[in-house]
């Protein structure tokens, strides 16, 4: 297991072997964020300043939960392979879109959500009680998802 001060030392040894002994801004957002903390914690000495966006010092119960949601989805797509995927030429790209649009509900509260979306109907006039993206958000979520595979390894 990699944690955050780990990053954040590995990153100190980078800053170091540039010579760099004090950086001006340290900043993030959500992971990233987490990272500004532990610099502005661990090594405050070296961080004239930090702007944390987005994130919090620890992961809240209904975060490690959608964590593990993600993860299950992942493990279950049949291309996973037990993480060896590469070997076989394919990706878990269903399982990691699934884990992406369960990341992207926490992103924003179910009032900022209701006010983006509502219950507005995607491009039609009445639900067709099928399986295609009626919402608005369902729409949005299956954007989300199908656009990350390209960019994400499911190992990270």
């Amino acid at each position: 297991v990699i944690t955050i001060r780990d990053m954040v030392r590995a990153q100190l040894m980078l800053v170091d072997h540039f010579g760099i002994e004090k950086l001006f801004c340290v900043l993030g957002g959500s992971m990233g964020g987490m990272q500004v903390l532990e610099w502005a914690a661990s090594y405050p000495e070296r961080v004239f300043s930090a702007l944390p966006i987005a994130t919090g010092a620890r992961h809240s119960s209904q975060n490690i939960a959608f964590h593990e949601v993600g993860r299950q989805a992942v493990m279950a797509d049949p291309e996973w392979h037990g993480g060896k995927y590469f070997e076989y030429g394919k990706r878990p790209e269903k399982g990691l879109a699934v884990a992406r649009m369960a990341a992207h509900i926490t992103y924003l509260s179910e009032a900022a959500l209701h006010r983006k979306f509502g219950r507005n109907l995607q491009d039609r006039e009445a639900l067709t009680f099928g399986f295609d993206a009626d919402f608005q958000i369902e729409s949005y979520l299956r954007h989300q998802g199908m656009t990350f595979v390209d960019r994400f390894d499911a190992n990270t």
